[in-house]
């Protein structure tokens, strides 16, 4: 392995086993950023294998090696876990145990090599994997996992990005792009191992997946130590549970004739305007819906069909109107002070909420009312 490399795999393995230490160690922590910790110590040892390997320093190591080389089959778990308790902060739950079966499964079936190292050392020597039907079905479970978790994660994913769109006005739609750059990441890498055996164990994509892992374990690994509630969507786990369940059942419940559409519109509209319930950063479906009087499931068909925009669009053309009506009065104002008052979660999700629906951000619309006051 070329120096620069050793020096890549060096720095990947020390700031994995750091950043998991910060994770894991830091008190008040969230239960998801201790899971991530978990997974960047299982990357940074499968990074310290590899310099191992490629510092032919494998007869000292032969046990490490048998311990540590199916650790990958839990890769996938761990990633799902990170983004299930990401996004629902919803603690352990002995479920979670359930995930660990991939891997239990490959050491259950190979717990003869973790017996015998020499045997793993003579296959790492001579550069010839074992035969053996159990070792092929165990790094077959090891690859098999991580596709599967993968798919399990953008169904997930998607799920409740659709759920928070529908059913409450104040989260940071940031943090769903964000899970899907890593989900992405993660496909590239593990396709990129795949790839490798294909084509006879190719190097090249070999190295390219560990340098991408090293960039994954430094990029998400900070963003995740610097702010733990980045990728946490605030709003209360049974709360999305009870609108999903009346959601169901607007099917159910049939469609409204259109001037009992146009009437809930017309209530909901001035309870909005005459109220500022948009200020609330907490506003849900369920909650407005209560105020007006209305079901859950029928305000979510006249928003959707009347309107043609989800719950969470239609709160926030009142949050940026108001915004935009407060600069006019006062150009001066502090945007991220109006950006929290008028109901947004965060800057982030202010800045993409305000251009989305204006074509600008919060800035250059500053700019643009300062002209106009100028001019006129």
């Amino acid at each position: 392995m070329p120096i620069l490399l050793q020096y890549l795999f060096v720095i990947g393995t020390f700031q994995g086993f750091l950043l998991s230490s910060l994770l894991l160690f830091t008190p008040n922590i969230s239960y998801a950023s201790r899971i991530l910790g978990l997974w960047c110590s299982l990357l940074a040892l499968g990074l310290l294998l590899v310099l191992i390997v490629q510092g032919s320093a494998i007869e000292p190591n032969s046990l490490f090696l048998a311990l540590t080389g199916f650790l990958p089959a839990s890769y996938g778990a761990f990633l799902y876990l990170y983004c299930r308790h990401s996004v629902l902060d919803d603690g352990f739950q002995r479920k979670d145990l359930l995930h660990l079966i991939p891997v239990a499964s490959c050491y259950l079936l190979n717990f003869d090599l973790i017996l015998a190292p020499d045997v793993v050392v003579q296959a790492y020597l001579q550069g010839v994997e074992p035969t053996n039907i159990r070792y092929i079905l165990g790094v077959t479970i090891l690859y098999a996992q991580a596709f599967i978790y993968i798919a399990y994660s953008v169904h997930f994913l998607y799920r409740y990005q659709q759920r928070a769109q529908n059913n409450y006005a104040s989260f940071n739609p940031d943090v769903f792009d964000w899970l899907w750059i890593v989900q992405g990441f993660n496909l590239i890498i593990w396709s990129s191992k795949v790839a490798s055996i294909v084509l006879g164990h190719n190097i090249v994509l070999v190295i390219g997946g560990d340098i991408l892992i090293v960039v994954l374990i430094y990029t998400i690994g900070m963003a995740q130590w610097r702010n733990p509630l980045l990728f946490r969507i605030a709003v209360p786990l049974q709360e999305a549970l009870v609108v999903s369940t009346d959601d169901k059942n607007s099917k159910i419940a049939g469609a409204l004739d259109e001037s009992t559409r146009i009437s809930v519109l017309e209530t909901v509209d001035q309870y909005m305007k005459q109220q500022q319930a948009f200020l609330d950063n907490e506003l849900s479906l369920r909650r407005l819906s209560e105020a007006v009087g209305v079901s859950t499931h029928h305000l979510s068909e006249v928003l959707n069909q009347k309107e043609g925009q989800n719950f969470y669009n239609f709160v926030n053309d009142f949050r940026v109107e108001y915004v935009c009506e407060c600069l006019k009065l006062d150009n001066d104002i502090g945007l991220l002070d109006l950006g929290l008052k008028a109901g947004f979660s965060s800057k982030s999700s202010f800045n993409s909420v305000f251009k989305k629906h204006t074509g600008v951000t919060p800035s250059q619309y500053r700019i643009k009312v300062s002209n106009s006051a100028a001019s006129s």
